[in-house]
């Protein structure tokens, strides 16, 4: 391949034959979807056929990283990696940091396709290209943290992707990691490598990545480094990465009803000082210039553990009630070894919660299960789930499908879902900006891709965010019609521009994370890009690719039967009452209320968006 920061090499492992083989990366997909994750979405629909099991040795997974990463530009360490996952059904792609997407570039490979079934438990190892298939049975049954730290020992310098045994037993809320402390592929990918019996996947590269005009590419950087110098926020972005914000986050993780009391409360056990006293050191993925990962000593019993920010402990923490922020790090420390996604395992647990409340789940029904707050439950649910044991665990290891068969279909209404996925965000109370419209549009369902659009920060007044959505490559023509009577911001439309957005994040290797994403604008992606690859286009043409790599997203989507008819809000963004400890009236970002025949308005608005 001519142009630089591609290394022009995809990697096809046939894990059923022990053998991989080199192909030629096709210059036409760069040429419709720049890199990374719009490729991905190409090579899956390459390599697969729709109705596929997801747990079908025929369902290939997809990894990919953009031109960006393995190169200086600050953040760019994003590997994206492709599959139909079990949890929905979905064809699902999902992304991650740390050093794997960096190592699979220096190895010289932009992709790496998994094809077929291992005979036996495996380890793949990739060094420069080369492949070796390793007998993983020693490692079976092993928590991520313990095969990580011995894969590390067994190939220094290298990056690992690992399951635990959540993912060995093939439950649809299991994920992977990345180098212990980076999550990968919520909704089940890591049940999709358990079904084909990869343990691990290790990569070492000892190369780099070229660049087509370095001189203009560090001009670039430095202009980049000296406004995160200027940034009145970078000293406690360094010192306390994504908890720092607590204070924009606090009011979110509250219980309906808490009181000025119940925050400071709140605040003393999971805030920023809680987070002190357990912090050992930041963890940085290659090129971040803002450690957002962290390493934890736990008091009580000195152990070292991984996290992908506390900010998550403090989640699960107030949610649960847990007593401290050690309880809280603990917990999530033992879902990350097991590979459970905390977010669906903790709503499973505020949901038998909520059945015992109404009186459809005696605690003597609960097969020994805690139904009271607190970490016991999560960690007994754990257990259970990762274990397949007992009538409820085996029903929850299939994720929301398996609890309505066993509690009932009518249970739904104590749920928060949109596509069988639970909602990570709840409009009630943040508002309906775009991280929570997002997740009734998501072919995967809910997530959080839009993380970095203008809606992130509240209170922000509408100058602020047609400006913010104007650096994410939005034209004057779409930025009228986004702020325009009757909401003042249609965040139906602007959401097609935050996954645009997202969209070419993920293409070219660039984190998301808001205090990465803050940094960028369409136009000093253009000069990367053109730096790094020696390919000049026009703004516009590069914010089309990405939005082409979007479109065939959901594309993929529909050809598996979960199109746009599945994009339904949850009835629960209707009813006031709380639910999983959280309620109040669906209002818009600026705090005006909201119905379902609004939220349709919306829906409608995002697709007539979407076709433009």
């Amino acid at each position: 391949m001519k142009r630089r920061g591609y290394t022009g090499r995809l990697l096809a492992v046939d894990l059923e034959r022990g053998a991989a083989s080199i192909k030629a990366y096709p210059e036409e997909y760069v040429d419709l979807y720049l890199g990374g994750f719009g490729v991905n979405n190409r090579l899956f629909q390459e390599h697969s056929r729709p109705g596929t099991d997801p747990l079908d040795p025929g369902n290939p997974v997809v990894f990919g990283a953009g031109p960006f990463v393995g190169t200086a530009v600050p953040g760019s360490s994003r590997v994206m990696a492709n599959a139909r996952v079990p949890l929905t059904g979905a064809v699902a792609s999902a992304s991650g940091s740390m050093g794997l997407g960096a190592h699979m570039k220096w190895s010289g490979l932009d992709h790496v396709i998994l094809l077929g079934k291992a005979p036996e438990p495996t380890v793949v190892y990739l060094e420069d290209g080369r492949a070796d298939f390793v007998p993983a049975g020693s490692f079976w049954g092993k928590g991520i943290l313990e095969t990580t730290r011995a894969l590390w020992d067994a190939y220094p310098g290298s990056s690992v992707l690992a399951i635990g045994p959540a993912g060995e037993n093939l439950v649809h809320l299991s994920l992977a990691m990345i180098d212990a402390c980076a999550t990968l592929g919520r909704g089940g990918l890591a049940a999709v490598l358990g079904s084909k019996n990869l343990k691990a996947m290790v990569i070492k590269g000892s190369g780099g990545v070229k660049v087509a005009d370095p001189g203009r590419l560090r001009s670039l950087l430095r202009e980049l480094h000296h406004r995160l110098a200027r940034w009145d926020m970078r000293q406690g972005a360094l010192e306390l990465g994504m908890i720092g914000a607590w204070p924009m986050y606090a009011g979110q993780l509250m219980p309906y009803g808490a009181s000025e009391d119940d925050l400071r409360e709140m605040t003393e056990r999971f805030g920023p000082g809680a987070y002190l006293k357990l912090k050992k050191r930041r963890i940085a993925c290659p090129s971040c210039f803002l450690a957002d990962k962290d390493e934890l000593l736990l008091p009580t019993t000195g152990e070292s553990v991984y996290s992908t920010s506390f900010l998550n402990a403090a989640i699960i923490g107030c949610a649960l009630g847990m007593n401290d922020a050690e309880e809280a790090a603990s917990t999530l420390a033992l879902l990350d070894d097991l590979g459970l996604d905390f977010m669906t395992l903790s709503w499973q647990a505020a949901y038998l919660l909520e059945l015992r409340e109404h009186g459809l789940l005696a605690p003597g029904d609960a097969e020994g299960i805690p139904l009271s707050r607190g970490s016991a439950i999560l960690r007994e649910l754990a257990a259970r789930v990762t274990e397949r044991r007992g009538e409820i665990g085996e029903a929850l290891a299939r994720g929301w499908r398996g609890a309505f068969d066993l509690f009932g279909e009518d249970t739904r209404r104590f749920t928060m879902l949109v596509r069988e996925q639970d909602c990570l965000y709840d409009p009630r109370v943040s508002g309906l900006g775009t991280m929570e419209f997002e997740q009734i549009v998501s072919p995967r369902g809910p997530t959080s891709a839009s993380a970095g659009s203008a809606t992130y920060v509240p209170g922000l007044a509408v100058e602020s965010l047609r400006r913010l959505t104007q650096r994410m490559g939005a034209g004057e023509e779409a930025l009228d019609r986004i702020f325009s009577p009757p909401w003042g911001m249609n965040v139906g439309r602007m959401t097609r521009y935050s996954e645009d957005w997202f969209a070419l994040f993920s293409s070219l290797g660039i984190c998301n994370r808001f205090q990465i994403n803050r940094f960028y604008h369409a136009e000093l992606i253009r000069e990367l890009l053109a730096a790094v690859t020696g390919v000049e286009m026009e703004t516009e043409e590069m914010m089309r690719r990405a939005a082409a790599g979007f479109e065939l997203y959901r594309e993929l989507g529909a050809r598996e039967g979960l199109g746009p008819e599945k994009d339904v809000p949850p009835e629960a963004w209707f009813e006031e009452g709380p639910l999983w400890g959280r309620g109040g009236r669906l209002k818009d970002y600026f705090g005006n209320e909201l119905d379902r025949q609004d939220v349709m308005t919306l829906l409608g608005d995002y697709y007539d968006e979407r076709k433009r």
